[in-house]
């Protein structure tokens, strides 16, 4: 039996992984594949160049060599069922696999969800990005466009219009005029905003070279952007712990401010607690639940002494 298994590969499962095994406990993380976020590289043919900065990327990639050496602490395969127990906590993959331990880490993400357009998948890391934190800066002096309707994409376009060019951000549904970041949107001057818009195409032969939409009243516009970010709403993946872990109503699971969820001995962090979209973030996240978790196994480890 494990003391601790952590479900999920993004930068919070890899450092917290690598932070339980630097503190001697048996681990084992279970994920499809590495990176999570961090899969969605960005290539551009004249990107901005910027120096001096200590991204998430190169730091997660540290941890992540710890975890390629130590073969006999990672499983590659997809958990399909989590058991609560009596003591532990039983696991169950797609492969048929059944794995048991005394606390865990959930850490499996949230799915963001897609255009489903021409051009998308084959722009994707070439001008279309998931992620304004990462790969925002990128765009200095370019017209770029945005697409969502909610508090992210609201964000995310405020965000750009502090580097880029001009901001076009297409909203799928209406803009509530009483909302505090939709005042501050329509008071920017570089930011035009088209709302109850779709998505038709993204254009483009190597790169991201512009956007097609149909407008509202069903009139079609193209528009030369070099970048696209799709800030669509995010689905947690939570559907493994959802009829015994405490959700929110988005379906997130609920932790305190150690991380710890409704059910003793689990923990959770990253994108299916709350989406912050910051690789950084997420790595501080996934130590902090495992010193948690290693907090939590000393004193159940202290009690069974005592009996």
């Amino acid at each position: 039996m494990y003391d601790l298994i952590v479900i999920g590969g993004g930068p919070t499962g890899i450092t917290a992984a690598v932070t339980a095994i630097n503190r001697r406990l048996e681990t084992l993380i279970i994920a499809e594949r590495w990176g999570g976020q961090t899969t969605y590289f960005m290539e551009l043919e004249d990107a901005a160049d910027i120096h001096g900065m200590i991204t998430g990327e190169e730091l997660l990639g540290r941890f992540r060599q710890q975890l390629d050496y130590l073969d006999f602490c990672r499983v590659y395969d997809r958990v399909v069922k989590v058991e609560p127990q009596d003591d532990h906590f039983s696991i169950f993959t797609v492969d048929g696999d059944q794995f048991e331990s005394q606390s865990l880490i959930i850490a499996t993400g949230a799915k963001p969800e897609r255009l489903k357009v021409p051009g998308e998948e084959r722009l994707a890391g070439r001008g279309l990005s998931y992620s304004v934190v990462a790969h925002g800066s990128l765009f200095l002096g370019k017209q770029v466009a945005v697409v969502g309707t909610y508090r992210r994409a609201q964000l995310a376009a405020l965000e750009l219009a502090r580097y880029a060019h001009h901001v076009y951000l297409f909203a799928p549904d209406l803009l509530p005029a009483d909302w505090p970041l939709v005042k501050t949107l329509r008071r920017t001057e570089n930011v035009t905003i088209h709302e109850g818009s779709t998505v038709r195409e993204i254009r483009g032969d190597s790169y991201v070279e512009g956007i097609v939409v149909e407008t509202v009243d069903g009139g079609r516009l193209e528009v030369p952007v070099k970048g696209v970010f799709v800030k669509l709403p995010r689905k947690p993946n939570s559907e493994l712990v959802r009829d015994w872990l405490d959700l929110d109503k988005e379906g997130r699971v609920r932790v305190n401010i150690y991380g710890a969820t409704s059910h003793p001995g689990v923990f959770a962090a990253g994108d299916v607690t709350h989406v912050s979209e910051q690789v950084l973030v997420h790595i501080g996240e996934g130590a902090k639940v495992a010193i948690e978790a290693h907090g939590y196994l000393l004193a159940k480890w202290g009690e069974l002494q005592n009996e």
